[in-house]
């Protein structure tokens, strides 16, 4: 996994671009994954399959309140 592979996957639109989401590939090397303190672990997997991060819990009551999806 590296930055280009991320970098193509936000172009078919399956992530968000890097500027919004401030995603990054595990360093070179990096066996065991260390997330920082702001970071979640996501699996590319997921992504092609449509999953995508949870929404605010905001956006999710307001849209059960109007009655919409997304």
């Amino acid at each position: 996994m590296d930055e280009e592979v991320l970098a193509a996957f936000a172009e078919k639109g399956l992530l968000l671009s890097k500027e919004v989401a401030h995603w990054r590939a595990p360093t070179p090397g990096e066996v065991v994954l260390h997330p920082r303190a702001d970071e979640v672990i996501s699996f590319l997997a997921f992504h092609e399959r449509g999953l995508a991060y949870p929404t605010h819990w905001f956006l999710r009551r307001l849209l059960n309140e109007w009655g919409l999806e997304l």
